[in-house]
């Protein structure tokens, strides 16, 4: 048995509403679930997504869920067992969904050292840059305070990794913030390419 609180008894706390015992039970498994996920992860999926992200998916997933575990008297490892298996699950899940057709980093082309940057890029003309502007302020008024931030770094080139630790976040916070904000502007767009 681990040291300190039993883990049906941080769950039982958890259910009551104890924030604390979720931590310390992320604190108890987070750990060996990262190893687990680096050691089943292909390096086709880690160009895509790093082992912390499997483990946050998962932790997710067990607390979203865990009132419909039963999970009474952990001694064979019952947890540990299920948070395997989810992890397990979301790598063979995320491997598939990665290796879609136009998700596959194989698929990918490596760009030469005698590519012409200048066949794809130009500068904007005025009207492209004054609708750029209109655009991000649209985006950025209808932000939260922490969005914004994140949404300011992004433009800003700070990586996901930098801006969680500038924003004091998670990456996949960073990350579900930049979807939801380029699912807004796509839609947005689309819009007003119908008008």
């Amino acid at each position: 048995m681990e040291v300190g609180d039993s883990t049906e008894h941080l769950l039982q706390r958890w259910q009551a509403g104890d924030e604390a015992a979720a931590g310390e039970l992320y604190e108890r498994y987070s750990r060996r679930l990262y190893v687990l996920a680096t050691a089943q992860m292909s390096d086709r999926l880690r160009q895509r997504m790093a082992p912390d992200d499997i483990v946050q998916s998962v932790f997710r997933t067990f607390f979203r869920r865990a009132d419909q575990w039963s999970l009474q008297q952990d001694r064979s490892g019952a947890l540990w067992h299920l948070l395997v298996r989810i992890t397990i699950n979301k790598i063979r899940s995320k491997g598939v969904y990665y290796s879609a057709q136009k998700r596959d980093p194989a698929a990918e082309l490596t760009i030469s050292g005698d590519f012409d940057p200048g066949l794809v890029a130009h500068e904007p003309t005025p009207l492209e840059a004054a609708a750029l502007a209109e655009q991000l302020e649209i985006t950025f008024d209808g932000l939260q305070t922490s969005e914004a931030q994140i949404l300011q770094l992004a433009i800003q080139g700070y990586t996901p990794s930098e801006i969680a630790s500038q924003a004091g976040c998670s990456r996949w916070t960073v990350r579900r913030v930049l979807d939801r904000i380029g699912h807004r502007l796509l839609q947005r767009l689309a819009d007003a390419a119908k008008s």
